[in-house]
């Protein structure tokens, strides 16, 4: 069973860019690999540009609607769409009002995210693929870490 992560317990720290600010609730890292997955919230109270993760794919989940540009290519997402997309892509988002972001990042070849948004009621969801349970007010996003092979290599 997973774990509850309230992001307003957690101290905001900026964006590797300086752009944003972001609050790291839980990752794990190898020693040979670096960091194997992280899940955080990002604060988006203006248009930017995201940091840049090399060798690591993104699970983005806006909370509210903005545009988002990957590598030239614009999207208009409302809340609780989910975007994939590469760490190393150029990615920005123009938000007309600011919101949050919840995201999550992992390493390729050793897992792959998948984010079930649904009404906070308090609960941690079961299952042995749930990592943990991220409270984003009147939501709760169930955040499931499927591992994709127990001896990777890049």
């Amino acid at each position: 069973m997973g774990r509850l992560l309230d992001p307003t317990r957690v101290t905001p720290q900026p964006w590797l860019n300086g752009a944003g600010f972001t609050r790291e609730l839980a990752s794990a890292s190898a020693p040979d690999t670096g960091l194997l997955w992280r899940i955080s919230v990002a604060d988006l109270d203006c248009s930017a540009d995201f940091s840049p993760f090399p060798r690591l794919n993104r699970l983005f989940v806006p909370l509210g609607p903005l545009r988002l540009t990957v590598d030239g290519e614009p999207r208009v997402c409302e809340a609780g769409d989910q975007v994939r997309f590469s760490g190393e892509a150029r990615v920005s988002a123009t938000v007309p009002a600011p919101t949050r972001a919840l995201n999550v990042m992992t390493r390729p070849g050793a897992y792959r995210a998948e984010v079930l948004l649904r009404s906070h009621d308090g609960t941690v969801a079961g299952g042995s693929t749930v990592l943990a349970t991220v409270i984003l007010g009147s939501l709760a996003a169930d955040v499931h870490l499927v591992k994709i092979s127990e001896d990777f290599h890049d």
